[in-house]
C-alpha cells in the first residue's frame, strides 16, 4: 500500500540521514568535519521552522524543527533541539504518523549527550534512547518496541563504541548549517544509528533560487548520498536546499521513492534574524 512508503519518508526527510532503517550509508575516507567552538551558531533558542509535507500535489503532513532552550544537565549546559513529524487530513485518517525526535547537545561544539526518538506511525510504536560518553567511546543504546496499549513486545540494551567526533542524526543536520558549504567541495560527517558507526558524504551543487510559501531565496543544495535496500535506494536521491547565507535556513527537501516524490516546504519562520540575507522576497 501507499502509506507503507509515505510515511517513512517523511521521517527520513526530517529525522534525516540515518533515522530510517534505509539510510544515507556512505563510506567516507576521512571525517573533514571541523568544528570552530568560537564560532557564533546559526540558529539560537526560539528558532521554529515548520514545514508542509506533500506527496506529489497532495498535503499530507506537518513537520517541524525547534531549537528549544538551554538548561543545565550535571554540570554541563546543554541545548534542546526537537523535530515533529505528524500527518493530517486524509492521510492522518488511515496512517496516523505522530513522531518526535529530541537530542540535547553541547552548546558550542553540538556534540549530542543524550538522544530519543519516539516513533507512533500506525501500529508501529518504538523508542530509541543514546546515551554519550565520549570520554569513555561509548555510546549507550536502549531500543523498546511495544505492542498496543503500550506493553513491551521487544526490549534491547546494548553499547557502541564511537569516536571523538559523532553525532546522531538530527545533530548532524544541525552541525551542517554551521559549516561553509562550496560547490564541488564535499564534506563528512559521522553519525550514530543502532549499532553502527557511518560516514556520509554530503555533496553540495550549485547555488539556485528557491521559491516556497515562506519565500523567495537564494541556496546551495546538498545531496547526503544514499544506498542499501528498501525504498530508499542510491537511485532516490534526496536534496536538501539550504540559504546561501551564514544561516543555512532549510528551505526545501525533495526526495523520490517508488511510489513517487516527497517534498518539504517552509512555510513558516520565528525566531531567525531579520532580514535573512539569502532572502529576495
Amino acid at each position: 500500500m501507499i502509506r507503507k512508503y509515505i510515511f517513512p519518508a517523511f521521517v527520513f526527510l526530517f529525522f534525516l540521514f540515518l533515522l530510517s532503517p534505509q539510510a544515507a550509508r556512505t563510506q567516507a575516507p576521512t571525517d573533514s568535519l571541523q568544528l570552530d567552538s568560537s564560532k557564533v551558531l546559526p540558529f539560537k533558542v526560539g528558532e521554529r521552522l515548520v514545514f508542509k509535507l506533500r506527496y506529489g500535489f497532495v498535503k499530507a503532513g506537518v513537520a517541524e524543527m525547534k531549537v528549544m532552550s538551554k538548561k543545565r544537565d550535571g554540570d554541563c549546559e546543554v541545548l534542546h533541539i526537537q523535530s515533529t513529524a505528524r500527518s493530517v487530513g486524509a492521510f492522518d485518517w488511515f496512517y496516523k504518523v505522530r513522531d518526535i525526535v529530541n537530542v540535547y547537545v553541547d552548546p558550542q561544539t553540538l556534540y549530542p549527550t543524550h538522544f530519543e526518538k519516539l516513533l507512533r506511525e500506525g501500529g508501529y510504536i518504538a523508542d530509541t534512547f543514546v546515551d554519550y560518553f565520549r570520554q569513555d567511546s561509548l555510546a549507550k543504546v536502549t531500543y523498546i518496541r511495544y505492542k498496543k496499549k503500550n506493553k513491551i513486545r521487544k526490549k534491547e540494551q546494548y553499547e557502541v563504541k564511537i569516536p571523538g567526533r559523532v553525532f546522531d542524526a538530527l545533530s548532524a543536520f544541525y552541525v551542517v548549517r554551521t559549516l561553509t558549504l562550496e560547490p564541488g567541495e564535499p564534506v563528512f560527517i559521522t553519525s550514530l544509528e543502532k549499532k553502527k558507526v557511518y560516514k556520509i558524504k554530503i555533496k553540495v551543487y550549485p547555488k539556485e533560487i528557491i521559491h516556497v510559501k515562506a519565500g523567495t531565496f537564494r541556496c546551495i543544495r546538498i545531496e547526503p548520498l544514499m544506498s542499501g535496500d528498501g525504498i530508499f535506494k542510491h537511485e532516490g536521491k534526496l536534496n536538501i536546499w539550504l540559504t546561501d547565507d551564514q544561516y543555512k535556513i532549510p528551505v526545501q527537501m525533495t526526495t523520490k521513492v517508488i511510489v513517487g516524490h516527497i517534498t518539504a516546504e517552509l512555510v513558516k519562520m520565528e525566531g531567525v534574524p531579520q532580514p535573512i540575507p539569502a532572502q529576495i522576497k
